[in-house]
């Protein structure tokens, strides 16, 4: 047995590990553990419960392909399910003139982690969205470990986000991309409107809501195609790689985290209300996607809940997410009526009350724009509107997060029920399905489908028997 360990330090576990190098290693795994539960791990950078397994863990770090090829003049490529989004990148872009159609923050993800939880970027479908076929290692109605192709129907839109219910991933094929340039700017601006109005020219923006101060930080960005960079442009790209890496993901994460443990009055303070002039650096640059999209946040532990919501319902969210902070933060801000109201209705109003001064959110909350997926359960599934996804972030040790935790759980509940929010799967995730289960449509196809190729619930886990309902059975 050895120990596994998360990124964010919350899900720890014991179990079996094996590290297949062939799909025939992976099938005699599954031969040998068809009695009890099996669960592939990639980078161990969820949150969420999702990799957790106290019987055998699958670390698939062997498989780590990555093979461009054409198929109907159409440009692909197939990675290997523990290939990181880096090492992809990386070969994509050295043999070829593509890249990934689009790019979550952290690259450090493996793609079959990164499809399995719905990893996004702003301005475009998740990941999983864009792949086009499936290897996975399963069973087959006579309870014999098999290989299953996806390449159609709905087999290929559960494996393409599915909470690694649907088998183990060996490998993944996805549409790829010309690559591209992006141009970016970080503006302060006052109003929602101001900010959604900058959509229209600068649609793979996202943006930051300051607490205490509530103004909105917006980094705006366009693709503007392919083309060679002037000295100049690539000196300026340079400087601010070099800025985001020593800066950004290292000096301002860190006196966060720092800035966290020195009490509520220098987080308002010192920490978050100066915040917009933190970003002393505000473009424009124009980079190539992969710098400007990505950054390297992981650097510094910290865990998050992020919450999806519906693009009409965005007003009304920041309006409960700011009511809550300044209540849990023990400020006295007055609490308009008509909320008050709907959150009696709730019963979530008096709990509220009872959380005053018991939490000081520490950094800003980010949203990106995801447009609707063509799959069964990713986050945006079966959407007929964008959303906006709200991260709430905390720097707190695993064994101070408590009060985050409380956070969490009441924001959760009031807007999964008040807006039609969706979590996360690969974030925490404090909810169970009962409370989610009519906010996806096609779950109870993508549970039948689950259980065709894993009747005894081999690949499943205490988490996702939690949020999907997909009952574990007992270890023989």
């Amino acid at each position: 047995m050895s120990t596994q360990t998360n990124f964010g330090g919350n899900q720890v576990w014991q179990s079996r590990c094996y590290r297949p190098g062939s799909d025939q290693e992976v099938l005699d795994i599954l031969a040998r553990h068809r009695e009890g539960h099996i669960r592939a791990m990639g980078g161990k950078h969820s949150w969420s419960a999702s990799a957790v397994c106290s019987d055998v863990s699958l670390d698939m770090a062997l498989f780590n392909e990555v093979q461009p090829y054409q198929d109907g003049g159409e440009n692909r490529v197939r990675i290997g399910a523990g290939c990181t989004l880096q090492a992809a990148l990386d070969r994509l872009q050295a043999e070829t003139d593509q890249t990934l159609p689009t790019l979550g923050v952290i690259k450090r993800q493996t793609i079959a982690g990164a499809i399995s939880t719905g990893t996004h970027g702003s301005g475009k479908p998740s990941l999983s969205h864009f792949v086009v076929s499936v290897r996975v290692a399963a069973y087959d109605r006579t309870g014999q470990p098999k290989i299953f192709d996806y390449g159609d129907g709905d087999e290929l839109k559960a494996s393409r986000c599915g909470l690694a219910c649907t088998g183990v991933i060996l490998s993944v094929d996805l549409r790829t991309v010309p690559k591209y340039n992006i141009e970016e700017t970080v503006i302060p601006h006052k109003s929602l409107d101001d900010v959604l109005g900058r959509y229209r020219d600068y649609p793979l923006s996202q943006f930051s809501l300051i607490p205490y101060r509530w103004d909105y930080l917006v980094f705006e960005r366009r693709e503007l195609g392919r083309r060679t960079l002037s000295p100049r442009e690539k000196f300026r790209a340079l400087r601010f790689r070099v800025y985001n890496a020593v800066w950004v993901d290292r000096v301002i994460h860190w006196s966060v985290k720092w800035g966290a443990l020195a009490g509520n009055w220098f987080v308002k303070n010192i920490v978050l209300r100066p915040a917009p002039y933190f970003f002393w650096m505000r473009g424009p640059r124009l980079d190539d996607a992969e710098h400007v999209l990505t950054m390297g946040h992981d650097l510094v532990q910290h865990e998050e809940m992020e919450l999806f919501i519906p693009a009409p319902r965005l007003r009304e969210a920041i309006e409960v997410l700011r009511c809550a902070t300044q209540v849990f933060a023990g400020e006295e801000a007055p609490i308009a009526q008509d909320l008050k109201t709907k959150l009696d209705g709730l019963g979530l109003y008096e709990e509220l009350l009872r959380n005053r001064g018991t939490y000081t959110l520490h950094y800003p909350l980010f949203f990106r724009r995801v447009l609707s997926d063509d799959t069964l359960i990713s986050m945006t599934s079966s959407a007929q509107d964008d959303y906006y996804s709200a991260g709430i972030f905390t720097y707190y040790t695993p064994g101070n997060r408590d009060g985050y935790y409380a956070f969490c759980s009441w924001l959760a509940r009031c807007m999964t029920r008040l807006v039609d929010a969706r979590l996360h799967w690969g974030k925490h995730f404090p909810l169970g399905a009962a409370d989610i289960a009519r906010l996806y449509p096609r779950l109870e196809t993508f549970k039948q489908l689950c259980t065709d190729t894993d009747p005894r619930g081999v690949f499943r886990n205490a988490y996702t028997e939690r949020v999907l309902g997909l009952p574990m059975a007992p270890i023989a």
